[in-house]
């Protein structure tokens, strides 16, 4: 049986896209979950009222390497200056915070796909660590964020 209320969403989401970008969204993992969560599906073309694009990617996104010796979190921060960046850690979580001003405060904002606003996000390192071990650089709009993994060589237990 056909539910006509999620064919017409269906239908909605189908009009909202042009050409290509039906076809590329409708296998984007996100634009996926949030039609089968039956949300309403946010369209990758601009907001006719904000002239913005809605975007539903996480910011700021993030790599995370991690070695037998070391661990390096890269925190992608394009437009964000040091001065606007807070970063706390509680256990194995680290938090990243601040504000994305808009590049030129002066002039009105047509179309924008790029983030602007206050942004925190958490991250879950792999282990868990105290502030005092990491190492945290601000380069080229990246944070790098780092730390040494402690190995810790249990003692042996003799078997009799």
């Amino acid at each position: 049986m056909v539910d006509i209320d999620k064919l017409k969403q269906w239908m909605d989401i189908a009009k909202n896209m042009h050409g290509g970008d039906f076809w590329n969204n409708i296998f984007d993992q996100e634009f996926a979950k949030q039609f089968m969560n039956e949300q309403p599906a946010k369209s990758s073309t601009a907001d006719s009222e904000s002239g913005r694009a809605e975007n539903s990617k996480t910011f700021p996104i993030i790599d995370i390497l991690a070695g037998e010796h070391e661990v390096v979190v890269v925190i992608e921060l394009p437009g964000v200056a040091k001065e606007n960046l807070e970063l706390g850690l509680n256990g194995n979580n680290l938090t990243i915070k601040g504000k994305v001003n808009p590049l030129h405060p002066h002039l009105t904002l047509t179309y924008s796909e790029r983030f602007y606003g206050e942004f925190q996000r958490q991250i879950t390192l792999p282990d868990t660590v105290s502030p005092q071990q990491l190492s945290a650089k601000f380069w080229n709009g990246l944070l790098i964020v780092s730390y040494q993994r402690t190995i810790e060589k249990g003692e042996i237990i003799p078997i009799d």
